[in-house]
């Protein structure tokens, strides 16, 4: 009785050890995309993607902090996004945003090309249109052709261009890109690495050049 209970007690210490190794495992394969906002070259803003990998997929946690001051306004974004991937599919979105004061936070779940979205702020959406948000990390999203917004889940609908093979500076080094051209409701320039992860993204803003440029940094805001 004292063996088998001391082997019974052993298992559950390689048990637990192996599943413990395997946590630490899937952690230290996490990736941190970095990047600097940039507003007509100056620096306001950052971002981060953190991508960690699971026993079936990925959950991505971005973070957004953008502070702004133009003459005498100034502006303050605040947004949060996690994102659940399982075999390469969307599952899940949970955001929550300060948009300069305007509070919106959502949800919405997967199962295939359909999709329930609720949240505050929102309007309430039950969908089959394979819509996701605008998720720019990485280079897949440049063959959706309906998307909606990160902030208030505004649709919008979209078509991407590949423009072609170019470099962009990632701080000093010149890095192998893809360069596509998104335009409809939302007009960006995208650039992606060897790997399918965004290198940069720029825009126009309320008549501003806006960029969001990789840095090795792992802090962004230096």
């Amino acid at each position: 009785m004292r063996n088998h209970i001391a082997k019974g007690s052993i298992s559950a210490l390689i048990a637990g050890f192996m599943i413990q190794c395997a946590t630490v495992s899937l952690a230290f394969g996490s990736e941190t995309l970095s990047f600097r906002v940039l507003k007509d070259g100056e620096p306001i803003g950052y971002e981060k993607v953190e991508i960690i990998p699971t026993a079936t997929g990925q959950t991505v946690k971005v973070k957004t902090l953008i502070d702004v001051r133009v003459l005498f306004l100034k502006f303050h974004y605040d947004h949060q996004r996690t994102e659940q991937w399982q075999d390469g599919k969307l599952i899940s979105v949970e955001t929550t945003t300060n948009d300069d004061g305007t509070h919106y936070i959502w949800q919405a779940s997967y199962d295939a090309d359909c999709y329930m979205l609720v949240g505050k702020g929102v309007g309430k959406r039950d969908a089959c249109d394979g819509a996701w948000p605008l998720t720019l990390w990485h280079e897949d999203v440049t063959g959706k052709t309906d998307l909606f917004s990160v902030i208030n889940a505004e649709p919008y609908s979209a078509h991407t261009q590949r423009i072609g093979e170019e470099t962009v500076m990632v701080e000093s080094r010149e890095t192998p890109a893809v360069h596509y051209e998104m335009s409809g409701d939302v007009e960006r320039h995208l650039w992606y690495g060897t790997d399918g992860k965004l290198l940069r993204t720029s825009f126009k803003r309320k008549g501003y050049d806006i960029d969001f440029i990789r840095v090795d940094a792992i802090n962004p805001q230096q």
